[in-house]
This record gives C-alpha cells, sequence and structure tokens, in this order.
C-alpha cells in the first residue's frame, strides 16, 4: 500500500494538471477569436444575461439587407429607364430640324436623308422603349417578361396598310395620329405590355416607389407617331406625290416639336423618383450604420485588452506543460527506483 501512495497522488496531481490545462486552452481559444473577431465569444455573459436588445438589432439589420437589395434594384431600373427616355429625347429636336428642312428645300437627296433619319429615330425609340433590366422589360407594365412594344417594321407595315392607297397629306397624318391614339391600331397591334402598372418597390417599412411609366404613355405615343409619320412621308411604298410627303415632312416636323415638353416633364418625374429612391438608400445605410454600432459597442471587445490575454494564457500554458513534464519525469524516476 505505501509504494502505491505516491504513484496515486501523483495520478491525481497529473489529472488536475491535465484539467488545469483544457481549462487555458478554452479560455486561449476564446480570447483569440476575440481577437480575431472583435466580438466576445461569450455573450451571455458579456450581457449579463440580457440578450433581448442584440436581438432586436439583429432583427433590424436583417430587415435591412432585403430592403436595401430592392433599393439597389429600383435605382439600377430607374436609371436604365431614364437613360432610355434620354435616348429617345435627344432625338427629337434633331429629328424636327431635319424634316422641316426637307418640307421647305424639297431636294430629292435631303427628301431621302429625311425620310432614313425618321426611320432611325423610329427604330431607335421602339428598342429604347423595349430595354430590359435584370431580365424584366421597363415600360410594358406588369408584363415584366416581354417586350413592351412590337418591332418597328411590324407598325409600320400596319401603318401602310392603314394608309393604302391615301394620297391627301391631311388624311394620311390623321390616320397615323389615329393609329396611335386611344383606340387605335397601335392599343391591338403595338403595344405588347399589360395595362396594369408595374408593382411598387418597397423602400421602406413604409414607403414605396412606383416606376410605372408604360409604352403606351400618351407622349410616348406622340413621339413615336411623329418618327413613324416622318418615315412614311417619302416611303417608296406608298408612292406619295413629293407636294405630300414635303407636307407629311412639316406635319412630322410639328409633331416631334410638341413633344419635346412633355419628354421633357416625363423625364423629371422619373428624376423625382430616383431621388426619393437614392433618398432611401441613404436612409437604409444610416439604419444599418447605426444598427451595427449598437451591436459593437454590446458584443464588442477591447481589442489589445484580449490580445494581451492571449499573450498571458499562453506563457501560462507553457509553463503549465512545463511543470507537466517535470512532474512526468519525476513519475519516471520513481517508477525506476
Amino acid at each position: 500500500m505505501t509504494l502505491n501512495a505516491p504513484r496515486l497522488g501523483d495520478m491525481a496531481q497529473a489529472l488536475t494538471l491535465r484539467s488545469h490545462a483544457a481549462r487555458l486552452k478554452a479560455d486561449l481559444a476564446d480570447r483569440s477569436q476575440e481577437v480575431a473577431t472583435g466580438r466576445a465569444a461569450d455573450l451571455v455573459r458579456q450581457l449579463g444575461g440580457d440578450t433581448a436588445r442584440l436581438a432586436a438589432l439583429e432583427r433590424d439589420l436583417a430587415m435591412t439587407a432585403p430592403l436595401r437589395r430592392l433599393q439597389a434594384e429600383a435605382a439600377s431600373r430607374a436609371a436604365a429607364m431614364q437613360t432610355a427616355l434620354e435616348s429617345i429625347q435627344s432625338r427629337l429636336e434633331p429629328l424636327g430640324a431635319t424634316l422641316r428642312n426637307a418640307a421647305s428645300a424639297g431636294v430629292p437627296a435631303e427628301i431621302v436623308a429625311a425620310t432614313g433619319e425618321a426611320r432611325d429615330a423610329f427604330g431607335a425609340a421602339v428598342a429604347a422603349l423595349n430595354t430590359s433590366a435584370a431580365g424584366r422589360s421597363l415600360f410594358a407594365g406588369g408584363a415584366v417578361g416581354g417586350p413592351a412594344i412590337a418591332p418597328a417594321e411590324d407598325m409600320l407595315d400596319d401603318l401602310r396598310a392603314a394608309i393604302g392607297g391615301e394620297t391627301d397629306a391631311a388624311t394620311i397624318a390623321g390616320l397615323v395620329r389615329d393609329w396611335f391614339a386611344p383606340g387605335g391600331g397601335f392599343e391591338t397591334a403595338g403595344y405588347l405590355g399589360a395595362t396594369e402598372p408595374a408593382a411598387a418597390v418597397p423602400l421602406g417599412q413604409a414607403e414605396t416607389v412606383a416606376l410605372d411609366l408604360r409604352a403606351d404613355d400618351p407622349t410616348l405615343r406622340g413621339v413615336l407617331a411623329a418618327a413613324a409619320l416622318g418615315a412614311l412621308a417619302a416611303d417608296p411604298a406608298l408612292d406619295l406625290p413629293e407636294a405630300t410627303s414635303r407636307a407629311l415632312f412639316d406635319a412630322a416636323a410639328a409633331d416631334a416639336m410638341a413633344v419635346r415638353d412633355p419628354m421633357t416633364e416625363l423625364r423629371a418625374a422619373l428624376g423625382t423618383k430616383e431621388a426619393r429612391i437614392e433618398q432611401a438608400g441613404v436612409r437604409l445605410q444610416a439604419v444599418r450604420a447605426g444598427a451595427e454600432m449598437a451591436r459593437a459597442a454590446l458584443v464588442g471587445v477591447d481589442e489589445y485588452e484580449a490580445a494581451t490575454r492571449v499573450e498571458a494564457l499562453g506563457h501560462k500554458l507553457e509553463s503549465l506543460y512545463a511543470v507537466t513534464v517535470r512532474l512526468s519525469r519525476l513519475t519516471l524516476l520513481e517508477q525506476l527506483r
């Protein structure tokens, strides 16, 4: 019995040292994590058991994430819509001048050039109104999965059929304008979108923005009608008298000039929505930053203090290992006696 007593005592001491080493290693791992993350490893202890405030902040941060995504998407859509409107408006004034020059000069080369420019402007307007962003058609209302309007040449073909053999300029101009007016051919063969607007986009808990401008807006119809009238004024398929072509150029120029101010108003209204979207983004960022700061104040640790504790724990663990090694050697010598 006496021979086993030192051995039992050594075993108990070894177990104590091993347990102490395990606690030191666990504490060292926690402090190392705090140095790496800047957050307390034991949040319950850090918060004194009251985690309600932290949970509320986490909920606030979780709520801002989808809103920020929606705000960014809305900003992208609005910017793409603004670009489309800008591309349409940028052609109006030069188109009007070209058409008016062709109407007054009556030179064959200018007539051909004016017809080509009007056709290009019509095609460009169609392409702009069929713009999509992130897979969404921007000017098709609720029908976000497809184009807003039919191809330019298809609409011009329908207009040629509507004009038929007419040669009177006033009659032809009326037919083209009526085709784009409410109840005309544009609503059945031109506009492909939905009559209901696109869904409003949430910007906050009680705020939305409606990016609901559609290609069947009266101003945009007016742009299309002016460009189409210019494109058909000297269309070879219609073979109109020169006097009729010149009169149609003049009518198309007047129509193009008439929609300049309404186009500016459309863009200004969209710009107001862009500003609201941007302001919502700033507010969301401020809310998120405030919540992150409050959370950091609750769960954060003094990284210098944590690093100091890591170093101290490392020294303690090294010392404990040294003691353990010495004890093991003494126990071995005792067994060899």
